[in-house]
């Protein structure tokens, strides 16, 4: 009885140490191949032309799909390729790779790339192609990854559409070039097959009611906010015979909100180079009914919840 104990014991510390010996190698390799990988993404921004950038960086995403592959590489932290995005969905659903290449001509290249976890892990990783200055009416346009409209994306808010499929939203940005630049609100869906498609009309309350994805362009010698937090903003406003006037009671939501936008001066409409922020003056979307709904203009400055 004792001669089978120790041998139970001995078989499970061979399994154990076998089982560390992977996960050793595992980690040396997705370290050699960061290493590798932040070798290649060093030399983009040192290109001599666009042609010269975009090979590198297609280089890059090449490889770097062959080391999404490894194991481990779905919780590895990837920390020295700081100018690529690494933002995971909330629901620990996927992980999105995401950055660009500044063109010598003006404007970005974006890419990205969609490496899938927990239920989904099952599916490859999804390469995204940036066809933004191709795509007439982006704004209407159902994407896929193939005609992607790139950008670069910061935030990742889930949230579940009509047919009660899970859905993303999606906050960008996107230098589109040297004088405008511009915020995006971008819609998420996967397939049964896990593959992605993007845009959706969610927003039905916002200008047509029909837009599939919602881009705000403004001057690029200014920024503007566009995030998602938790905001004040005023109710409906309610009778008080005691008082015999109307009172407005704050209500704070989980809300999208931004800058409201304008022209400099009235004249210049339609022309987003000289599009600003205005001061103190904010827009937003809550989630409702399965749906964005657009709350107009309020006061940024609203106490939030802390």
């Amino acid at each position: 009885m004792r001669f089978f104990a120790y041998s139970f014991l001995l078989l499970l510390l061979l399994l154990m140490i076998d089982s560390h010996k992977l996960q050793c190698q595992s980690s040396f390799s997705l370290i050699k191949t960061e290493i590798e990988l932040k070798e290649i993404f060093s030399g983009i921004s040192h290109g001599k032309t666009d042609s010269a950038r975009l090979a590198l960086s297609l280089d890059f995403l090449n490889q770097l799909r062959i080391a999404l592959s490894l194991e481990g590489s779905a919780d590895y932290a990837w920390d020295s390729l700081k100018y690529v995005a690494k933002i995971e969905s909330p629901d620990g659903l996927f992980r999105l790779y995401n950055w660009n290449v500044p063109l010598i001509s003006g404007g970005n290249r974006y890419y990205g790339l969609i490496q899938f976890k927990g239920s989904l892990r099952k599916f490859l990783p999804v390469t995204l192609c940036d066809h933004s200055d191709t795509i007439k009416e982006p704004e209407y346009k159902i994407c896929d990854s193939a005609d992607w409209y790139g950008a670069l994306y910061y935030k990742i808010i889930p949230f579940k559409m009509k047919d009660k499929k899970n859905a993303f939203i999606l906050l960008g940005w996107d230098g589109i070039d040297s004088e405008i630049g511009s915020k995006l609100i971008e819609v998420l869906v996967f397939d049964k097959k896990g593959v992605p498609k993007f845009g959706a009309p969610v927003f039905p309350g916002y200008l047509d009611g029909k837009l599939s994805r919602i881009i705000f362009r403004h001057s690029s010698s200014t920024g503007m906010s566009l995030s998602y937090r938790q905001q004040s903003i005023p109710g409906k406003p309610v009778w008080n015979s005691k008082k015999r006037e109307y009172e407005t009671n704050n209500k704070t939501r989980l809300m999208i909100v931004f800058d409201h936008l304008s022209p400099m001066q009235p004249q210049l409409e339609g022309q987003y180079k000289f599009y600003v922020p205005a001061s103190e003056t904010a827009e937003g979307f809550i989630y409702e009914n399965f749906n964005w709904k657009y709350i107009g203009e309020f006061d940024a400055m609203n106490p939030k919840i802390k």
